[in-house]
């Protein structure tokens, strides 16, 4: 018998006892004994805010956002002037998928009670989702100034640091947090995610598999993990697929497969509605490649809705709404619940875009939430059952790939669409003429450029006499941990840390592509190579040295190089990589003519024509579609 069952309530218990009851079986997790005393509360006392508040507390805590927020909205409307009920709703509303209105709240409870520390730092938390930087920021700091070894704080203040490219200062507070955190998994994601953006992919691994081995169901760290693998070349696709197949063993739900859709009609001509499940429905490399398709998709054939997991909106956002017939927004749905609602929308065929990365939801198609799910702008396979195609093109996946995958591979004639920006870079001449020396370029993130690379640009440097490497990415080379990592790199392998040039720059679009007027000749790492990073150093002009790897990932660069008439800029291994940059670097000629061509070739290559890239992605839909209504589907199994 527990302490509160061994006492009874007196036969005539006043409010305040029954409260004090309430509150304790909360406190044990008795859920159901609290609120049945709170509503007998409240049918004595309607506007008791006391029962009102563990009302809302039991509802979010049982998964009830919505209506957590509801009934704590009501007690703040009752009473203005309490702190802790407005930090109440704040959780609530942040819950729901309500982020701005949750800040809102905090705020509120910070004036009523400006030392109330848990608000503080929830403030600085949702600020930071919210994406507004400095002032979560300095809610973090506040935070920092009441509890100096705070494990919350210093984590929010080392994200922060981490997404103002901050690196090695939010490196230190983030294993801060990591010392004296609660919750480890999620401190050691953090670290590692810092870790890897600095470069130090390795170290980033151990922090992902450490958290792993604490919560094995840590999805953060699983999904960190998988594309920490991307950027190491010692990995095998036998390792790589392994690690995507127990990833998606997880997710999976034996119902699922006994789902047939015997209500979908099954003509093959007609109008089809295709949902698109991305959280980059914004100014993001993913969204670039997918508006074209938007845009130009056909009206007549097709409904498009967006399930969008909104993390910004911007004038790309915009478009995006003008251009789909429904937008939903999906912050807050479990996977579950999410299945159910495209499944009540009638979606026939359902694309989850770049599965793997940012805040993607591709575990909801182990719910078999359409007919036909596809995955697009995956860098690798799902792992999941209930994929059904993965789409790609004949030159990332040729016939005799090596790339092992879950699904079906659709072979699209292009897989790459680019969005061109309003106001491309015009031609300019090659550095070298004004410099007397080559500058060869890379913008691509640090943790790409693995000690394989460098030994291979090591080599190129040493042979192209006087020749200098500019990277550039956002501002990260503006930390000096990091600038001074790069010069002993470069000590390390003999060369002169004057030949390394540090560029930096958050930029808009038309200013960061300026900055290709100073680059020569781009290298492209490998294995994880560059996509959009590719497709600007050639809008610039500026030609790209690749190599063809195994993967999806590694043949990236080389793809578009071909796509252009540019595949003799494509290596097929390590020496003849170094050759090309070599030779290429001692041809001024061929240099000036290629800055003058690369950029219109581009243009009038089929990566940049929407309206046929529409029609060909949607015959494959169209494909795909007529095959489901053949009967020539997975088979059910369980």
């Amino acid at each position: 018998m527990g302490i509160i069952d061994s006492i009874e309530l007196p036969t005539r218990a006043t409010i305040r006892e029954m409260l004090e009851r309430a509150g304790a079986h909360f406190e044990l997790g008795r859920l159901d004994a609290a609120e049945s005393l709170c509503r007998e509360i409240l049918t004595e006392a309607p506007e008791n805010t006391e029962a009102l508040k563990y009302l809302g507390l039991i509802a979010y805590k049982t998964g009830h956002a919505a209506a957590a927020a509801k009934i704590l909205r009501g007690a703040v409307g009752l009473d203005g002037a309490n702190s802790e009920l407005m930090f109440h709703l704040g959780g609530a509303q942040f819950a729901n998928g309500e982020p701005a209105l949750a800040a809102d709240s905090y705020r509120r409870a910070i004036q009523l009670s400006p030392a109330f520390f848990a608000a503080i730092v929830n403030l600085s938390n949702t600020l930071l989702h919210l994406g507004e930087l400095p002032a979560a920021e300095a809610a973090a700091t506040d935070a920092l100034a009441l509890a100096p070894a705070n494990p919350e704080a210093l984590s929010n203040l080392g994200q922060i640091q981490l997404r103002t490219s901050r690196l090695t200062p939010a490196i230190g507070n983030l294993s801060g947090a990591l010392e004296r955190a609660r919750n480890k998994p999620q401190a050691l994601t953090n670290l590692g995610v810092a870790l890897q953006a600095s470069g130090d992919v390795d170290a980033a691994i151990d922090c992902f598999s450490r958290a792993l081995q604490i919560d094995p169901n840590c999805q953060l760290a699983e999904r960190n993990l998988l594309i920490a693998m991307f950027n190491q070349p010692h990995r095998t696709e036998t390792e790589r697929f392994a690690a995507h197949q127990r990833h998606g063993a997880k997710y999976r739900k034996l119902p699922a497969r006994r789902m047939r859709f015997k209500g979908t009609s099954a003509a093959p001509k007609r109008k089809l509605r295709i949902g698109y499940v991305s959280s980059d429905f914004y100014d993001h490399p993913v969204g670039r490649n997918l508006l074209p398709l938007i845009k130009n998709h056909d009206t007549q054939a097709f409904e498009i809705f967006l399930y969008a997991e909104e993390q910004s909106d911007d004038d790309v956002s915009a478009q995006f709404r003008a251009d789909a017939d429904y937008w939903i927004s999906t912050s807050g749905i479990a996977d579950a619940g999410l299945a159910r609602r495209m499944r009540s929308d009638g979606i026939d065929i359902l694309v989850f875009l770049a599965g793997h990365f940012n805040r993607n939801r591709p575990s909801v198609a182990a719910h078999r939430a359409a007919p036909l799910q596809i995955s697009f702008h995956d860098g690798a396979t799902s792992g999941l059952d209930e994929m059904d195609y993965w789409l790609t093109d004949a030159l990332l996946h040729p016939e005799d790939t090596q790339e092992l995958f879950t699904e079906r591979l659709y072979r699209l004639p292009e897989f790459y669409q680019f969005t061109l920006p309003g106001h491309g870079p015009e031609p300019t001449p090659p550095p070298y003429a004004e410099n007397s020396f080559v500058t060869f370029g890379c913008f691509n993130k640090p943790e790409k450029i693995n000690d394989r690379v460098f030994a291979v640009w090591a080599d190129i440097l040493r042979q192209v006499p006087g020749a200098c490497l500019a990277l550039k990415y956002r501002n990260i080379y503006l930390d000096a941990g990091i600038a001074d990592a790069w010069r002993r790199r470069f000590e390390g392998a003999g060369l002169d840390p004057d030949r390394l040039i540090l560029l930096n720059g958050d930029d808009a679009i038309g200013a960061h592509l300026k900055f290709y007027g100073g680059v020569d000749i781009a290298l492209d790492p490998f294995p994880y190579n560059g996509a959009t990073t590719t497709f600007e150093a050639l809008l610039a002009g500026v030609p790209v040295i690749a190599l063809w790897g195994t993967g999806f990932i590694g043949r990236v660069a080389a793809t578009l190089l071909t796509q252009i008439g540019a595949g003799d800029l494509a290596a097929t291994s390590t020496g003849a990589y170094v050759e090309i940059a070599r030779r290429l670097a001692g041809d001024g000629t061929r240099l000036a003519s290629m800055r003058r061509s690369l950029g219109a070739q581009l243009k009038g290559s089929n990566l940049c024509d929407g309206a046929a890239y529409a029609r060909n992605v949607e015959a494959a839909y169209r494909d795909m579609w007529r095959q489901w209504c053949q009967g020539e589907r997975r088979p059910a199994t369980g």
